[in-house]
């Protein structure tokens, strides 16, 4: 057992009102992954206390070695005015505590400051469950004349997110008895004023020490990593997809990938009213897109004239019905390939063709990520 130093004492999710009393499918959700969901404790220099996650084990392999996924905020140097530095912190350790307490030296394995999240791998005297990951499904129309057009859902196999779905936050607290934490929640359509659109919205409630932790359906599948800061709007989460395609491209070629054609974007249905109103005037067709919230200066999308609010309607000659399944288009291009897109604006008649090139986020873009 390793021991905890210089612990300073944060709350568990049973401090907020809405997680004293969970009803049976919030337990059941949060039990079916429970055995793979551990605490961590990252430090620093001298052994002084750096960070308290919550994590999960998406991986292990024939020798016992585990890999958790986490928030990066675990491992991140601090820095003052409430953000956080993209380096690692000096000296750093970390500790891996199990459902049992039995505890692990975790090494850090790969990190992406700009997704901010993190795996950490482990090795331990037995082979332990890994999570059920699902990818989710992001598409939602937006054209009440299009309501049956699509009666499958885009992706069959991803699990379909939508406004009032039930979900749930599941963690572990980082002291004995290492309890699990579970908070319960819905899918919600807000938006959280951090950098990252890559972001979804749940109403669980949750505490700093859930960071990093697991977001599952009622059927225990990990659809997402959640993290915590206390500004008002509730439980921020990155969906499994990012990870995923993350670890996939690492494993493959030892490296990350942050995928850019040089724009900000979100999906249409979070939209304005009005704009929906032009677009679908414009294409009677669409049920759902990819909206531009801004345009970097310099980037290939400058160059190539697109605009705020433009709308995104296909990519490569294949049509784009929501937000992470543009992403995964972009995702499987190299750097330098060209995408040829359809664009809407609602200051023109005919749709405009764009050819973007495939580039890299450059880490002065990287995402800012603020102390929680």
């Amino acid at each position: 057992m390793h021991r905890i130093k210089n612990l300073s004492k944060r709350p568990k999710f049973n401090s907020k009102d809405d997680n004293v009393f969970l009803d049976l499918q919030t337990k059941k959700a949060a039990l079916k992954v429970s055995s793979s969901v551990v605490a961590l404790l990252s430090y620093t220099t001298g052994d002084q206390e750096l960070n308290q996650c919550s994590g999960v084990i998406v991986e292990n392999d024939a020798n016992n070695a585990h890999i958790v996924l986490t928030s990066a905020n675990l491992l991140r140097r601090p820095r003052e005015k409430g953000l956080l530095d993209d380096t690692l912190a000096d000296s750093l350790k970390v500790i891996v505590y199990l459902y049992d307490g039995g505890s692990y030296v975790g090494e850090v394995c790969a990190y992406d400051f700009h997704f901010n999240i993190a795996w950490i791998r482990f090795q331990s005297d037995i082979s332990l469950p890994t999570a059920i990951l699902r990818q989710v499904d992001d598409y939602i129309n937006v054209n009440p004349a299009q309501d049956n057009s699509f009666p499958l859902h885009p992706h069959s196999s991803h699990f379909n997110l939508v406004p009032g779905l039930p979900i749930v936050a599941v963690g572990r607290y980082f002291a004995k008895p290492f309890d699990l934490m579970a908070a319960p929640g819905q899918f919600i359509l807000d938006r959280c004023d951090l950098d990252c659109k890559e972001l979804f919205m749940g109403s669980c409630k949750t505490t700093s020490c859930g960071e990093g932790g697991a977001l599952v359906n009622l059927s225990g599948e990990v659809i997402g990593i959640t993290f915590y800061y206390d500004y008002g709007f509730t439980t921020p989460f990155m969906p499994i997809n990012i990870a995923r395609k993350s670890w996939e491209h690492y494993k493959r070629y030892g490296g990350l990938r942050r995928p850019s054609l040089g724009v900000v974007a979100t999906n249409l249905y979070t939209a304005d009213v009005s704009l929906i109103e032009k677009v679908i005037q414009k294409v009677p067709s669409i049920c759902n897109g990819v909206l531009v919230e801004k345009v970097i200066q310099g980037s290939c999308a400058d160059s190539a004239g697109l605009q705020l609010e433009d709308v995104i309607v296909e990519c490569g000659g294949k049509t784009v019905l929501s937000f992470l399944e543009f992403l995964e288009m972009v995702w499987d291009k190299k750097v330098g390939d060209v995408l040829q897109l359809s664009i809407v604006r609602a200051s023109q008649y005919d749709p405009i063709h764009v050819n973007m090139v495939v580039d890299e986020v450059a880490v002065e873009y990287f995402y800012h990520w603020p102390r929680k």
